[in-house]
């Protein structure tokens, strides 16, 4: 044990300065030729895939490092039904059976969730550069309110991360690849004591810009970051276990530049330069930018967890403790030109999170099986961005350049929580859960001059612009006027006071707020809400290779408020809980002596007040982003899975998912016409408009060869492929125009992308080198279309990489 614990100490100072990590394949490879069993924690105990009676993609560490799965947005090509987008803030937005919410801010919970080993990270942004050294990843599909809590009306994504051995293991990966780009990654584990281990893996990843400006020779996409992590796994006794789990990483890569497909100027003042800006080329790499302020993220993300599993007899108690800290920078421009249309000079924010879970639960072998428990988070977030843009339409018809925007969110969450399942014969099982959960949110927004950068010239003038005060001071003498004795009655606004007014009134004239009508100021807000989610299921198993199952549920998603630039009290407006209630069954089968495995399953969604990002009607400047609530959508879907392994070398496996995502009620604004002088919404009905981020029909395939070429020698070869048919990126009546913009802008292109690896490896598994390329084909598409003010822009998703990797291990 001494002489493991040295080789441990001298694998740590040897492996650090790679700064990598290796991600190992399975430990025992399967002697037959069937298809392997498969391990998940759905329901938050270890289970094998097919004996569990609900839709869980599960994702092996072989398959990711095949597939060269580098971050989160990663698993989209891998799970039919989860999509990616890119947002302007560069906060990841994931959507699982077309449930999700397409909000940039910081402080907005998904429809998906996201955990570490059961870890929750409560904030799409902290996921970023989580995805390494994984054992595997848990795609659960559906709503998972009662086992993982709220804001998991779409479902949840775990990583399990790769865990300490009982004997000395240590690899590194080296990888070189297009752009330059460099690649080290690398692991050691193992004892320190007979009772303690030890895992440390490292990844860090630095390479040059892959966009490229189409008017200048500059590029953009360089990336530059750093992850790791420390597991510690301690048994202090036969019946008391601890597992402690440092995480961090840094990232320092350039922001995404977008792609302008279309001028949209938002006042009608003639000719100006983003008119005359020429669209990008239909090419992945292509687009623009502005050096006054270029594209770029500074994020910081730190986490310590410790989870305690006591042995009670025929009880065990379990106890997860998690405090994350994430530290936001970012800047972005976000019209798609080298202009100053609309660029975000600095977007900066901090996220500070605790998390408490404690839980009893009986043995996995019993004909009663139970879970009770108990949660609690607390969540604080902050976020200022200082906008510029002074090429904007604004500038002409205003004459203030540059702005900021701040909001504050203080959330709470409390909840309980059971589950059970009763085995009523051997082919039989029931299973019933509930959850209630208490969300509290508190809010304050605002707009108002930027404290941190000057006003900028006036481009079209030449003269210093206007700051946000003293345009919102002629604007509000000019609307309200003064008094019989000669006072505003908007009182001047003074340099960095809050432009936002309560112009709230009722249906007959009068004032919402009396105590705050015509008044300026930060805008509070408050949500208090209560829910219960639950679920029903049987499961009925005629033999051991056959499972149907039939569930019905109800999960719930918190409210939240945005993070905007608004000068009216409605814009700062949050929106209520969202609810999704889940009927669905499946089949699983193991079929031709376990050579083929096979899952099946159709589900039906009753979708309440979907939260969404539209448009509302800004009096003064038109039609600005909100928040709103679609009382009612439906969701229909079927999907398909299946591994097989024919013969010991070769495998397959596919995937696909059909959806037919619609409205079923709402009335939105479509655009805006001038009454009295001020713009007043159009509206129309978007019954049966299909959801964002909703294709038809999404597919993976893969296939694998492995054989040897000598005593000594492996060799392997692997094709993947993924797609999707076409979607839309924003909630458009099809074939029309909002604010001019016809819907078809906004369609996100169908793809078909091919990854492929090939390499030979030692018969020890003790090297390997390995030939990759991703999107091989080079397929142009594009994960998100988006109006940023003058303009229409597109995310482009990555062009053809390739490289080569070489792994070692111990």
């Amino acid at each position: 044990m001494k002489n493991n614990r040295f080789v441990l100490a001298a694998g740590v100072s040897l492996l650090v300065p790679f700064c990598g990590h290796a991600q190992t394949r399975p430990a025992d490879q399967e002697a037959s030729a069937g298809v392997g069993e498969i391990i998940v924690t759905a329901n938050k105990r270890e289970q094998n895939l097919n004996r569990v009676g609900l839709a869980v993609a599960a994702i092996s560490g072989d398959t990711l490092l095949k597939e060269r799965v580098t971050n989160v947005s990663d698993l989209a090509r891998l799970t039919p039904g989860l999509t990616f987008a890119p947002t302007p803030t560069s906060t990841p937005v994931y959507t699982l059976r077309g449930v999700g919410f397409f909000e940039s801010s910081l402080a907005a919970y998904p429809d998906v969730s996201l955990y570490l080993d059961q870890v929750p990270l409560p904030l799409p942004i902290m996921s970023s550069l989580t995805a390494f050294d994984l054992e595997r990843v848990e795609v659960l599909k559906g709503p998972q309110g009662t086992l993982f809590g709220n804001n998991a009306t779409g479902g949840a994504i775990n990583m399990i991360a790769a865990k300490p051995t009982n004997e000395f293991k240590a690899g590194v990966d080296l990888s070189y690849g297009r752009f330059n780009t460099f690649e080290a990654s690398g692991f050691v584990s193992g004892p320190l004591s007979d009772t303690l281990r030890a895992r440390l893996a490292v990844k860090a990843v630095n390479g040059d810009g892959w966009q490229k400006s189409y008017t200048r020779n500059d590029t953009l996409g360089k990336q530059d970051n750093v992850a790791g992590r420390l597991i510690l796994d301690w048994d202090a006794t036969p019946d008391v276990k601890f597992s402690l789990n440092l995480n961090g990483w840094r990232n320092q890569d350039d922001a995404q530049a977008a792609q302008k497909i279309l001028s949209s100027p938002q006042n009608p003042v003639g000719t100006f330069p983003v008119i005359e800006y020429p669209n990008a080329p239909a090419n992945p790499r292509a687009a623009d930018w502005g050096n006054q302020n270029r594209p770029r993220t500074d994020n910081e993300f730190k986490q310590a967890s410790l989870r305690s599993d006591i042995d009670l007899g025929s009880v065990t108690l379990t106890s997860i403790t998690s405090y994350a800290d994430l530290k936001f920078l970012t800047a972005q421009d976000q019209d798609g030109t080298d202009l100053v249309g609309l660029e975000i000079q600095r977007d900066d924010g901090r996220i500070k999170s605790f998390s408490q879970e404690v839980r009893l639960s009986n043995g996995a072998s019993s004909g009663f099986r139970w879970v009770l428990g108990a949660n609690y988070e607390r969540t604080n977030v902050r976020q200022v961005t200082d906008l510029d843009s002074a090429d904007s339409s604004s500038t002409i018809a205003n004459g203030f350049t540059s702005s900021a925007y701040s909001s504050r969110n203080r959330m709470r969450n409390y909840a309980a929580f059971g589950n059970i399942e009763m085995d009523l014969a051997d082919t039989i099982t029931v299973k019933a859960g509930i959850r209630q959960t208490k969300a509290k949110r508190r809010y304050v927004g605002d707009t108002s001059d930027s404290a941190r950068f000057p006003i900028s010239t006036n481009p079209f003038t030449g003269a210093p612009g206007l700051s946000l005060t003293d345009f919102f001071n002629v604007i509000y003498g000019a609307i309200y006027g003064t008094r019989p004795d000669g006072t505003r009655v908007v009182p001047l606004l003074g340099p960095l006071d809050s432009i936002v007014i309560d112009n709230r009134v009722n249906p007959d004239g009068t004032p919402v707020n009396p105590a705050t009508y015509l008044k300026t100021g930060p805008v509070p807000g408050r949500l208090n809400e209560n829910s219960t989610s639950w679920s029903l299921g049987v499961d009925y198993k005629p033999s051991d290779s056959l499972l149907l199952y039939l569930n019905l549920s109800k999960g719930y998603k918190a409210g939240s408020f945005p993070h905007v630039s608004g000068a009216i009290v409605p814009a700062f407006e949050g929106v209520k809980q969202e609810s999704v209630l889940d009927l669905e069954g499946g089949v699983k089968a193991q079929l031709l002596d376990r050579r083929l495995s096979i899952s099946a399953g159709a589900f039906y969604y009753d979708y309440r007040n979907k939260q969404l990002r539209a448009k509302f009607v800004d009096p003064i400047f038109g039609g600005l982003d909100k928040l709103v609530n679609v009382p009612k959508s439906e969701i229909k879907g079927a999907e398909i899975e299946f591994q097989a392994r024919p013969t010991q070398n070769l495998t397959f496996s596919g995937s696909a998912t059909y959806l037919d995502a619609k409205v079923k009620r709402y009335m939105g604004v479509v655009g805006a016409q001038v009454v009295g002088g001020l713009q007043q919404p159009v509206l129309a009905s978007f019954a049966g408009v299909r959801l964002p981020f909703s294709p038809k029909l999404s597919y993976t395939a893969r296939a694998d060869y492995e054989a040897p070429l000598s005593d000594s020698l492996v060799g392997h070869v692997g094709v993947g492929i993924s797609g999707q048919s076409s979607s839309m990126g924003q909630l458009s009546l099809p074939g029309a125009a909002a604010f001019g913009i016809p819907s078809s802008t906004y369609r996100l292109n169908a793809r078909t992308l091919v990854n492929a690896n090939l390499g030979i490896s030692s018969a020890d598994d003790r090297w390997s080198v390995t030939v990759w390329g991703k999107n091989i084909f080079n397929k142009y598409y594009w994960n998100q279309a988006i109006q940023a003010y003058d303009t229409v822009v597109r995310y482009a998703g990555r062009p053809a990489e390739y490289g080569v990797t070489v792994g070692l291990k111990m």
